[in-house]
């Protein structure tokens, strides 16, 4: 009976810690984000999308994706960017 509670225990501790942990570095990657980004930088978005950064307005982004012939504006959060690729 109490070994069933002492893995209970150490479970709970192993998960508030990797949560913790995750928490933290998500909140270092999104300061990141907001004092590194400018215009011109080539960026990954949440769902996947590489985009370059043409417009700034807090809290909103306007990039363009594709290629010469196909180009896609897109206006998105800043907070849905996921990586800068390129400063």
């Amino acid at each position: 009976m109490k070994l069933e509670y002492l893995i209970l225990i150490i479970l709970l501790i192993y998960y508030y810690k990797t949560s913790i942990k995750d928490k933290l570095s998500d909140d270092k990657n999104k300061k990141f984000i907001k004092e590194n980004l400018k215009l011109g930088s080539k960026i990954i978005t949440k769902s996947g999308i590489i985009a370059e950064v043409i417009e700034i307005d807090n809290p909103y982004l306007l990039v363009v994706t594709g290629n010469n012939m196909n180009q896609s504006y897109l206006k998105i959060e800043v907070d849905s960017v996921r990586a800068i690729i390129d400063m």
